[in-house]
């Protein structure tokens, strides 16, 4: 399906979409609650934005999550799909999650050198990290590179686009003044209910 240029077009649709490109695997209740729009007109966009390529969701325990096309960062762990426990994993994906703890930003090159694996078994296992919301994708130096997922830098993701919303004028200041309240006074379980 073709992407539909006129798809962010309307500024509530565009504030939908971007809240979903900052804030990848987020439930309808938290857009909902975050950007204060009524359920019906939310349903609308989101369906508009799925419909023409922009969006795509799927269900994760008992709730819908939403994923924006063109996002940089793998999917985020919510607290109805808790991360899974580090003891779970091969040796290899141990290893590989203390080289990621120990080199944020460090890309599959770099992985291949210092560990010796070849590239399919990097890849294999950078995606199953990925998968269980251990790792996500961050762009260094103008390229692709990997990070561990903690409350704090997700917590920082959030606020940093947020920020960048406000400044390239895609969120006005009464929304942005509303979403900062609640990102401070609320962690980050709560905030991907």
């Amino acid at each position: 399906m073709q992407i539909f240029e006129g798809a962010l077009e309307h500024r509530s649709r565009k504030l939908i979409f971007n809240f979903i490109s900052s804030n990848p695997g987020v439930s309808f209740g938290a857009i909902r609650g975050f950007l204060d729009i009524n359920e019906s007109t939310l349903k609308y966009h989101l369906n508009y934005l799925e419909k023409n390529n922009r969006i795509y969701s799927k269900h994760q325990g008992r709730q819908r999550c939403y994923y924006s096309k063109q996002r940089n960062i793998t999917e985020i762990y919510t607290s109805t799909n808790e991360r899974p426990s580090l003891t779970n994993l091969t040796e290899t994906q141990k290893l590989l999650v203390n080289l990621i703890l120990k080199n944020p930003g460090i890309n599959q090159k770099k992985l291949r050198k210092i560990t010796k694996l070849n590239k399919k078994s990097i890849s294999y296992n950078i995606k199953r990290l990925g998968e269980q919301k251990i790792i996500w994708v961050v762009k260094c130096d103008g390229k692709v590179g990997y990070e561990y997922v903690t409350h704090d830098k997700l917590r920082e993701e959030m606020l940093n686009q947020l920020v960048l919303k406000l400044l390239y004028n895609e969120i006005d200041e009464q929304t942005y003044h509303k979403i900062m309240k609640k990102l401070k006074n609320m962690d980050v379980e709560e905030l991907m209910k």
